[in-house]
């Protein structure tokens, strides 16, 4: 299993996901007590990396399940610059798929330290951050032995999805029908995965020689897309290891639209859900003037190759899972066609010099 790459990872999300929502009352039992069990009126979703990317696309569902503000910060800036908590109504959500990133770590013990109710979504192994919180929540999707996670992406924002809805049961926000409803929708969108990965590996050879060329990219998104627009910005700088940076798409039209030139391309988010005339619109418009602009989901009124048809659900809720999948490829594909090798570190001393895992992945 250690020899697996990217794409393995990828083919093992339906599964696996599939897996966590089959499982999810035990796997979000003793959360969702405890939520309805207290008084919690913030909850901080505290995280680095993927998985600080992870909360911010579970945040507005959270929030929708919750009823209570859910706030997203990096673990760095939690355990050494916030200092606006509330010990007695805070509710911490430290979110590492290893469980042994460092700042993480420093986290949680801010928040013991306060007297702060927390838990940890991680892996199901005994690693640091389950030593050190105090309670925890497994991402049950098995282990990822790669840097760039893709599973564990997925598999992260489904946990703190379900945790979310088996705590609004609990604390009788939605009766069973609407639960039943969420379940359902979910399952349907899951099952969804395995074809838009076949969908997106088509769509990818009509590009690739296009998208081999990029060196400089914007990734756009709205809502809980905005998540899967950073993820996926994320993917492709840890591996293609170009600049791609990601906006929420009205954001981008404040400045950064400006700077694109004909060599810069722009992905778009776009799910027929919110935002979806918004993004139609900026799409037309950008692929009228630029060559490299490209679209993750069907533009209305506009035929090319640059457009994935992935055959999308589209639940206004869920998309997310959907949507990952393909930029979480264009990685992968775009990376292997240009013979990058990720065994080759730039800047290989850095990782002695400021570590920011307390162990080494366990095998």
């Amino acid at each position: 299993m250690s020899n697996f790459v990217m794409l393995d990872y990828i083919h093992e999300t339906q599964e696996a996901a599939l897996g966590i929502l089959e499982k999810r009352a035990e796997i979000c039992g003793e959360f969702a007590h405890d939520f309805a069990a207290g008084k919690y009126g913030r909850v901080l979703l505290t995280a680095s990396g993927t998985s600080y990317n992870s909360c911010v696309t579970a945040k507005y569902f959270m929030e929708k399940m919750l009823r209570v503000p859910c706030e997203t910060i990096t673990s760095y800036a939690f355990a050494h610059y916030d200092q606006t908590f509330c010990p007695d109504t805070d509710l911490v959500i430290a979110v590492t798929q290893e469980g042994e990133s460092t700042n993480t770590i420093d986290a949680l013990t801010k928040a013991n330290g306060l007297g702060i109710d927390n838990f940890v979504v991680t892996e199901y192994l005994n690693n640091t951050c389950t030593q050190t919180a105090k309670k925890k929540v497994t991402i049950d999707c098995g282990r990822e032995f790669v840097g760039p996670k893709t599973k564990g992406y997925t598999c992260t924002v489904l946990t703190l999805f379900l945790m979310a809805l088996e705590a609004a049961k609990a604390c009788g926000y939605v009766d069973g029908t609407v639960y039943g409803d969420n379940v359902a929708r979910l399952g349907t969108v899951l099952r969804n995965i395995d074809p838009v990965i076949e969908k997106t590996k088509t769509w990818f050879e009509a590009i690739r020689e296009e998208f081999v060329k990029c060196e400089k990219c914007y990734v756009l998104g709205y809502g809980a897309n905005v998540g899967t627009a950073m993820e996926g910005a994320l993917k492709s700088m840890e591996t293609v290891r170009y600049p791609y940076f990601w906006f929420e798409t009205e954001e981008f039209l404040h400045g950064p639209l400006a700077s694109v030139k004909p060599d810069v391309y722009t992905v778009l988010i776009a799910p027929r859900t919110y935002g979806y005339e918004r993004a139609n619109a900026l799409f037309k418009i950008m692929h009228d003037q630029n060559p490299h602009v490209y679209s993750i989901g069907v533009q209305d009124g506009v035929e090319s190759d640059h457009v994935l048809d992935g055959g999308f659900v589209d639940d206004e809720d869920f998309s997310v899972f959907e949507y990952a999948i393909p930029l979480q490829l264009l990685a992968y594909l775009t990376y292997t066609a240009r013979g990058i090798d990720l065994q080759v570190r730039n800047y290989p001393r850095t990782r002695e010099a400021l570590p920011t895992k307390a162990k080494p992945l366990q095998r």
